[in-house]
């Protein structure tokens, strides 16, 4: 089950800015042209990568495709890398390994896993000082111009009812790119096992600021990394899907204000480059978080 907010650091580890001395990482290379206008990407000093080197970047979920496999990416410990726009740096951030104590500030890369394959790059952004950049119009407009720009999924909780400790929600996802999307379908997999991808519904108490999750039953796909067209449904561009969740909590929810938030999966390491495109439209990766304000009388 995807638990990026429930993972337990087995070790706790400091940050520094020095790059491990493990012998399958890989600090970079000299064969690159300097930062130019065509430049998107850097990675530590040495790896650059140009728009061309791209497919497309979903703003959805800040998930950069490339055109190839780029083998590097699984080798990268600890490096910072930089976005630009017309050879102007936009924002920086860092790779982060997941087995750490604490997340960073700002935007970063999760590693170690890596969760995506070394295709697709995916920029996260933990609340900071500084603004979310991943999406500046700089950016948008440069992709925009290049064709490469894809607006991917919105997602927004519709309704959610609460009685004692059981909450219904209605969910609806809107394909908000220019082709058709085929995203995770809970009614086609069946619930449990789509909540092997998603921690579900969440609370937070707005008195407290304790959070109080839902109850989940959850099936693993076999094998583990297995996947299935048959869990995926079509959304053409403007279309719309509402679906129902029934969730539990153990106990029941005290009066107050709250903020509810539901995190909507897609798949990730799953699949292949040439997975990607099918015949009727593109899987959708990542996941979109949408979150509602909730008074419990």
């Amino acid at each position: 089950m995807k638990n990026y907010l429930l993972l337990i650091p087995l070790v706790i580890f400091g940050f520094t800015s020095c790059i491990k001395s493990d012998p399958g990482t890989d600090d970079g290379n000299t064969n690159h042209n300097p930062v130019g206008s065509e430049t998107f990407l850097t990675i530590g000093d040495n790896f650059i990568y140009d728009y061309s080197d791209i497919g497309l970047y979903d703003s959805s979920t800040h998930i950069i495709y490339f055109k190839e496999m780029h083998p590097e990416l699984d080798k990268i410990r600890q490096l910072s890398f930089v976005c630009y726009d017309e050879g102007d740096s936009i924002y920086q951030g860092e790779f982060w390994p997941s087995y750490f104590s604490s997340l960073p500030s700002g935007s970063y890369v999760s590693i170690s896993p890596f969760f995506y394959q070394n295709y697709a790059l995916r920029i996260e952004y933990r609340e900071s000082i500084n603004p979310d950049l991943r999406n500046d119009p700089r950016i948008i407009e440069s992709l925009k111009d290049r064709e490469l720009l894809h607006s991917g999924l919105t997602g927004t909780i519709q309704t959610l009812e609460i009685t004692g400790s059981l909450a219904r929600l209605d969910f609806v996802v809107t394909n908000m790119d220019k082709t058709t999307l085929l995203i995770l379908d809970p009614d086609k997999m069946g619930h449990k096992l789509f909540h092997y991808f998603t921690n579900g519904l969440y609370l937070r108490d707005l008195s407290t600021n304790n959070i109080i999750a839902s109850k989940l039953e959850y099936q693993a796909p076999v094998p583990s990394n297995g996947w299935k067209k048959d869990w995926l449904t079509e959304l053409s561009p403007g279309e719309s899907a509402l679906f129902t969740f029934v969730y539990s909590f153990d106990k029941a929810i005290s009066p107050g204000n709250y903020s509810a938030w539901f995190d909507y999966p897609g798949l990730s390491s799953q699949v292949d480059i040439d997975e990607v495109f099918q015949a009727s439209g593109r899987i959708w990766l990542g996941d979109i978080t949408s979150a509602k304000p909730i008074t419990i009388p």
